[in-house]
């Protein structure tokens, strides 16, 4: 085949590539961990690979080059073995659906590159180099596609073993190189971007989100609480005695009874609700469709665990406690700032009351 007949193909395989590229970025960024992103990049690569055997370099009738092996030996890089699974049925489908004298070679092709991909995954990276080395292993690895020509006639098989290997070997490598380096320069600037954002959302020393996303998800609730009557609570919370840890221990000290005490509330909140360092020692948790009776019961276990929990300065032991107010929005007119204010009041009479206990708003 002449060049001027493969340049239009190349031209839409790059075209490809770029959309799978801008659709992997948004994957990644929507879906940050779990099954679901496997599964969404295996119907991504899975729906390249179908559009690649839509538009493919024709050999001869019912035998054709395509950019199915680039993206097959890649999806268990980044989608895991699900994201494989999932890839390899869309592509061998459409393979035996397509036909003709290469389809059932074409199917065990598909098998073989993401089985070969997938096991390249599990060697060690000391092994298999890393970069554009690595890259080009997994190019290589898609020869194996090759298989194709055990099915087919020899007279037929010669042919393309003489003309086609060559072009299809380096065509693959190359491919894989371009694609792998794109890949991870998107992977690397979105986690760049999301550390980032980490950043300036969450308090440095707690770990906890910040102000901002307090307030942007206390707005959130506010709104759901006037439109569809969703009631949402305030648990406003305070170290007893902080200065008094500061002084006694120093400010070193101090911060390491903050940040435990973070740990704490972080692993007795909800998944749902919003553990988030208001200033100084306060700490503050929204709870998204939570009523002043289930906030209760809430505060008292975070009290109860933080004055169970035992702090080691030098050989000396020490517990700490704190004093909660709670308000909830009882009312649809009941904005963010409003609970806030009245939980507020309500941690202030709980300190003026002895400490080490939780007092409820008395309106909201």
């Amino acid at each position: 085949m002449e060049i001027q007949t493969h340049l239009p193909s190349l031209v839409r395989v790059l075209g490809q590539v770029a959309i799978i590229v801008y659709a992997y970025s948004w994957v990644i960024r929507t879906i940050e961990r779990g099954v679901l992103k496997s599964v969404a990049i295996g119907l991504l690569f899975g729906l390249g690979g179908i559009l690649s055997m839509g538009d493919p370099i024709q050999w001869m009738p019912g035998i054709f080059q395509d950019g199915r092996s680039i993206l097959l030996v890649l999806t268990p890089i980044y989608g895991g073995a699900v994201g494989t699974v999932v890839a390899v049925i869309m592509m061998a489908v459409f393979r035996f659906l397509v036909g003709g004298i290469g389809a059932v070679g074409g199917v065990a092709g598909i098998l073989i590159v993401a089985t070969v991909g997938y096991f390249l995954t599990l060697v060690p990276r000391q092994w298999t180099g890393i970069g554009w080395k690595r890259s080009a292993l997994f190019g290589l690895a898609t020869t194996t596609s090759l298989v194709v020509l055990i099915f087919l006639p020899w007279p037929v098989a010669k042919e393309l073993l003489l003309s086609a290997t060559l072009p299809v070997t380096i065509v693959n490598i190359l491919g894989v190189m371009l694609l792998s380096d794109l890949l991870e320069r998107e992977r690397y600037r979105i986690g760049i971007q999301r550390a980032l954002e980490n950043e300036a959302s969450l308090d440095p020393l707690t770990k906890l989100p910040n102000r901002r996303v307090l307030q942007r998800e206390g707005d959130r609730c506010s709104k759901e609480a006037g439109t569809r009557r969703i009631p949402f609570s305030i648990i406003m919370l305070d170290i007893d005695h902080f200065k008094k840890i500061n002084d006694s221990w120093g400010h070193s000290f101090g911060d390491t009874v903050l940040a435990r005490v973070a740990d704490v509330i972080r692993q007795t909140v909800r998944k749902t609700d919003i553990a988030a360092r208001y200033g100084g020692e306060e700490i503050v948790v929204l709870l998204p469709n939570t009523d002043m009776r289930a906030a209760g019961n809430l505060a008292e276990k975070i009290r109860n665990d933080i004055e169970t929990t035992v702090l080691m300065f030098e050989q000396e032991t020490i517990h700490v406690t704190v004093s909660m107010g709670i308000a909830c929005s009882h009312e649809p007119s009941a904005d963010f700032k409003h609970v806030l204010e009245a939980a507020d009041k309500a941690l202030y009479r709980a300190k003026a009351s002895g400490r080490n206990r939780v007092e409820l708003a008395e309106t909201a």
